[in-house]
């Protein structure tokens, strides 16, 4: 009996583990400009939800980049960096640091947003975005 809850929890460590890799692989896609190595990665009915923000809903990847157009076009610098991956089995919390410089005023502004990645069969199926750390982490179960 043990020796099947080792080989289950091994087997969903692994699984944890790649989807940990397939989150990784994504942002560093994007932060490199590489839009179509990332949205090979995403399903074709991606959810994106920004919540606490807006409260918006986005679908497909054509909603993915729709969001991601209307959250950047304010900027004049936009520059994208993850900086901390935080495994939640079938979740990824991904910790990302957004500096910008408003387009307008030209007041930058530096700021950490949470997004809680969940991956299901090799891609990812939703994107929630967090303002509050607490909030991400709620979100992927890590937090009671």
């Amino acid at each position: 009996m043990n020796e099947k809850r080792d080989v289950q929890r091994d087997t969903a460590r692994a699984m944890s583990q790649k989807n940990v890799e397939i989150v990784r692989r994504a942002w560093e896609t994007w932060e490199r400009g590489d839009l179509t190595g990332w949205l090979d990665l995403i399903s074709d009915d991606l959810v994106t939800r920004r919540i606490g923000l807006d409260n918006a809903t986005f679908h497909g990847k054509e909603g993915f980049l729709e969001q991601a157009s209307e959250w950047s076009e304010a900027f004049a610098e936009w520059p994208v960096a993850a900086e901390e991956f935080i495994d939640a089995v079938d979740q990824v919390v991904v910790r990302n640091q957004q500096p910008a410089r408003g387009d307008a005023s030209g007041v930058p502004i530096e700021m950490d947003f949470w997004f809680v990645h969940t991956v299901s069969q090799g891609k990812i199926v939703r994107v929630d975005m967090f303002v509050n750390e607490r909030e991400a982490l709620e979100a992927a179960g890590l937090l009671e």
